[in-house]
């Protein structure tokens, strides 16, 4: 797969913060301690060449067929399925909100944005509603962040596979959404339209698994 430029990345796993620590967003609190195990997570959102390749090989449909300009370009406007089976045929699948939130956060070092904690960088890393246009870009433009993962913020939000809808309390066992029976999906980072403050790590944001937007892409994880 590295002729169209997939790549992982191996993540050591550890203890983690989990959430909010400004403690001013109901949706990303309480705080509570996970410790994650390692994976492997892919190094760029996925591209529509790639995307390409996986619909010509599955007999599916593409995404953004009238997007002309495509290679490198992220992928978006695919529904939650859609991202499964993409990641599947990968040799992988979604990433639980705890993975992809420890990947985004740098680790143990749980900064703000992917790649600093300082708002006057975000630019360097981040693309957003004020630094973008009306489209995804190619991935890897930006600034790597500190595990060398690129566009964790913005560009497109990314699918989301097993999560819990509220955090635990102190004491309690998380309940994880039930996703054979609820419609209800998470897609992390915040895309290209996104305001800047989406794009903060430890934002959520709750959507139907069956929409589609140009806005939100995928990027894989995998098991050791």
């Amino acid at each position: 797969m590295a002729s169209i430029g997939f790549e992982w990345v191996y993540i050591e796993g550890g203890p983690y913060l989990m959430g909010d620590l400004s403690e001013d967003n109901e949706d990303a609190l309480p705080l509570h301690g996970i410790r994650m195990e390692p994976f492997y997570i892919s190094r760029y959102e996925t591209t529509l060449e790639q995307y390409d390749l996986f619909a010509r090989e599955t007999g599916r449909n593409t995404v953004l067929p009238d997007q002309v300009s495509r290679g490198r370009r992220a992928a978006g406007d695919m529904t939650w399925k859609d991202a499964v089976a993409f990641c599947a045929f990968m040799g992988g699948r979604l990433p639980t909100e705890q993975e992809w939130e420890y990947a985004a956060a740098g680790g143990r070092a749980k900064q703000r944005y992917p790649g600093t904690d300082n708002p006057e960088e975000v630019d360097d890393f981040v693309r957003h509603r004020t630094n973008s246009m009306a489209e995804s870009f190619p991935v890897g433009r930006k600034k790597p962040n500190l595990l060398g993962l690129y566009d964790m913020g913005g560009n497109v939000a990314e699918w989301i596979g097993e999560f819990y809808e509220f955090y635990p309390e102190p004491g309690q066992e998380p309940a994880w959404v039930d996703l054979d029976t609820r419609e209800l999906r998470l897609a992390r980072g915040g895309g290209f339209s996104a305001e800047v403050h989406v794009t903060q790590t430890y934002w959520r944001a709750g959507t139907l698994g069956t929409i589609t937007t140009p806005t939100i892409g995928v990027r894989c994880v995998a098991d050791p």
